[in-house]
């Protein structure tokens, strides 16, 4: 499955996941889950960037994975 961050690049859900916060995955997992792939993945962008204060490596225009 594939999602797009908010910079329009195309990446592997499968793989974004495993990249997540744990912490942050599943806080957005309690709250909004059952969801599409791409709600789960743009929640996670705008929590990892609340928390952090930054943009998330896979939000970037070129992620590295």
């Amino acid at each position: 499955m594939k999602v797009t961050n908010v910079n329009g690049i195309e990446l592997d859900y499968e793989v974004a996941v495993q990249l997540m916060d744990e912490e942050i995955r599943e806080k957005i997992h309690a709250e909004i889950a059952p969801c599409t792939e791409q709600v789960f993945f743009s929640a996670y962008e705008k929590a990892h960037e609340e928390k952090f204060g930054e943009a998330w490596e896979l939000s970037k225009p070129n992620p590295v994975l």
